[in-house]
């Protein structure tokens, strides 16, 4: 009985992952998403259930959920913010119900960090990827009119997701996560090199440049720290400087060449009017710059036509991660979140060279994603979001030493 409440409880995870992620329902609920977010009855009513289940299972084991919600201060600071925002929000209402929405989603995080260690975790949502793989595939192969198409290119895939940069983005994540277990898993390496594989082929048929170039840095990031971080002081502080140093100089020379290399093969150096909405989302951040228009309120609101007029497309968030945390909560929210960041950072470091636990080295990997990520999309501090989900988990996580130090 104990082992099939085990199985149960596992498999509700993985159902909730994958409702995070984004579930073959959303396409056909929708007619290949063809409706308005705000629309999506059904995916709001599996949130909420995500919610309900996930208080009640850390209702279960409070004591534990206690302690590991005490591991970290500034994501439940930053949750504090959010909150408190709809004091100067542009629309209260639109921010308390985000704000409770986050705070639900922030909850399943905290059930998984109490309940499972970091590497079970991984390969929970290893499993719950494998799974949207193969719905992928086979919504490009059977239904192609949902699985395949995206906009500018009628070729692209989507699979069971919105746009191609949203499949390429969660393959970023899944290669990611797949070649954490392969590197560091003996028992059937061989399926997570697989998956690994797998990931990169959807990548490439998605045909987004961006995930594809995050796939290939989060593979070289792996490795590159697996081995810097290892070495003495003395070796490993030129290195990093070193490898700093040429990281910068060549990012330098690829934006001062970009019009020559992406026009090279054919793409538009304004990255999808990436480099003219930026600019207005600036302008509008000038306006409010300490605690910004409230969370989740800008582009729901009139102050978010003007960006749209500047830019002449209808742009449904920033396309930054930072920038749109900026609009929300301003300045107090940014330093929050980089405290916060930055201190997690470093430790980080420090537990992979005093531990020397693989299980540390995913948490460094994982912020490298979550600055590639956010460079061009948004997923810093979204409610439903499976990036801001294993954000948190992650940090709680390494929180714990051992599992022995929960009390019972």
């Amino acid at each position: 009985m104990r082992k099939f409440l085990i199985f149960a409880e596992q498999l509700v995870t993985i159902t909730f992952l994958m409702i995070y992620s984004g579930t073959p329902l959303d396409p056909l609920m929708t007619n290949g998403f063809t409706i308005k977010e705000s629309d999506r009855f059904i995916a709001r009513l599996l949130f909420t259930l995500t919610y309900i289940v996930s208080i009640s299972l850390i209702t279960l084991r409070w004591k534990k959920v206690t302690y590991v919600f005490s591991r970290d201060k500034f994501i439940w600071v930053l949750l504090g913010v959010c909150a408190f925002s709809s004091f100067w929000s542009l629309d209260s209402d639109i921010t308390i119900r985000r704000a409770i929405g986050l705070a639900g989603t922030m909850l399943f995080a905290l059930y998984l960090a109490s309940r499972y260690t970091l590497k079970e975790q991984l390969k929970l949502c290893a499993y719950m990827l494998a799974i949207s793989a193969f719905m992928c595939i086979l919504f490009a192969v059977l239904i192609p009119q949902y699985g395949v198409g995206s906009a500018g290119d009628p070729t692209a895939w989507r699979g069971i997701y919105p746009q191609k940069n949203v499949l390429g983005k969660r393959f970023v994540l899944s290669g990611a996560i797949f070649f954490f277990l392969a590197m560091t898993n003996r028992e059937n390496r061989w399926v997570s090199w697989l998956g690994y594989v797998a990931s990169g082929i959807i990548v490439l048929l998605s045909k987004s440049t961006t995930s594809l170039g995050n796939f290939i840095f989060i593979t070289a990031a792996f490795i590159a720290y697996n081995r810097i971080l290892n070495l003495k002081y003395k070796v490993m502080i030129p290195v990093v400087t070193l490898v700093s140093t040429v990281s910068i100089v060549f990012y330098t020379w690829f934006v001062s060449q970009a019009d020559t290399i992406l026009g090279s093969v054919g793409k538009d150096t304004t990255l999808t009017g990436r480099s003219e909405l930026w600019p207005a989302v600036l302008e509008m951040i000038a306006k409010k710059p300490w605690l910004g228009y409230g969370y989740g309120a800008f582009w729901d609101n009139s102050e978010s036509s003007i960006v749209i007029q500047m830019v002449q497309w209808d742009a449904p968030n920033a396309h930054n991660g930072f920038l749109d945390l900026w609009l929300a909560l301003g300045l107090l929210g940014v330093l929050v979140f980089l405290i916060g960041f930055v201190i997690n950072l470093l430790r980080a470091i420090y537990l992979i060279r005093w531990n020397q636990t693989s299980e540390h080295l995913w948490l460094l990997v994982y912020f490298t994603y979550m600055i590639l990520s956010n460079l061009t999309e948004t997923t810093l501090l979204e409610q439903n979001s499976l990036e801001w989900i294993l954000y948190v988990s992650a940090i709680l996580s390494s929180k714990l030493s051992t599992r022995a130090n929960l009390p019972k």
